[in-house]
């Protein structure tokens, strides 16, 4: 991790869930414009390999009752400590390393088991899904192909989109959906100050830029310039951003283990 950020776990999490929705609801309509062949009972890239950020996890959470919150803290226990995909950096430290001229280290620990939330090769939480599985879209199946194939300018809005979703959520966490899961669910009603965050989760931080590819830049900025006027309540989506932003002192200099707050 290039820099330790400031964590506060509960910092502005009822402005982040609407720019969260405003956010899949703008990519939901862009995606709309291809056509895309995913369907219902498409599921080969619904892997245990799920990255995403602590306000994401959050949101789902926050659309559990207490008992089902339990439940699926005992569905989980058995992925814990299994291997799976634990990213080394966050996409706004690799796009750093790439701006320093620098590459950044290899994510290790794929491995191609099916997600738990799949059920009949349907997913069971896809109104509250994490972003990256939102990004999941191909020209052809999958199952015919062996690999997805989207249009190269989408791929670039997709990369582009994880750096502004992890400075939507400063102050919180990047990880491996399962891990952050597990994480919030066995600290429910642990102190601030007793929570102690694992090494695989990585603090957020501010994006020093967005990479975009120079044949790409026109159609990323369009849609961020449409994005940003998103109204979010009675303000537009950058100014809850700015506000969000703000709030969260990036630029404090603070012990990641320490500021659980």
């Amino acid at each position: 991790m290039i820099g330790l950020m400031p964590v506060k776990l509960n910092y502005a999490l009822p402005k982040k869930f609407a720019l969260l929705e405003r956010l899949y609801q703008c990519l939901e309509e862009e995606a709309s414009r291809y056509p895309f062949v995913c369907e219902p009972g498409c599921s080969d890239c619904c892997t245990v390999n799920l990255l995403a950020t602590s306000a994401e996890v959050r949101y789902f959470l926050d659309s559990l009752k207490e008992q089902e919150r339990k439940a699926l803290l005992e569905k989980l226990s058995p992925f814990k400590g299994k291997q799976r995909l634990r990213p080394k950096v966050t996409p706004n430290e690799m796009a750093l390393f790439y701006m320093s001229g620098k590459e950044p280290p290899a994510d290790e620990g794929f491995v191609f088991e099916p997600c738990p939330f799949l059920k009949d090769n349907l997913c069971s939480i896809y109104e509250r899904r994490a972003f990256v599985c939102r990004t999941f879209f191909s020209l052809k199946k999958c199952q015919q192909t062996r690999e997805a194939e989207a249009p190269p300018e989408f791929l670039t809005l997709s990369t582009v989109l994880m750096q502004l979703l992890e400075e939507i959520d400063l102050a919180g966490l990047y990880g491996n959906f399962l891990d952050l899961l597990l994480f919030f669910l066995e600290n429910e009603g642990t102190p601030p100050e007793e929570i102690v965050i694992p090494e695989e989760l990585l603090s957020n931080r501010e994006a020093p830029d967005f990479a975009i590819p120079l044949q790409y830049e026109r159609y990323v900025r369009q849609f961020l310039a449409r994005l940003y006027r998103e109204p979010v309540g009675d303000k537009t989506f950058k100014e809850v951003l700015d506000e969000i932003k703000e709030g969260a002192q990036v630029k404090e200099a603070l012990s990641f283990l320490g500021e659980a707050l």
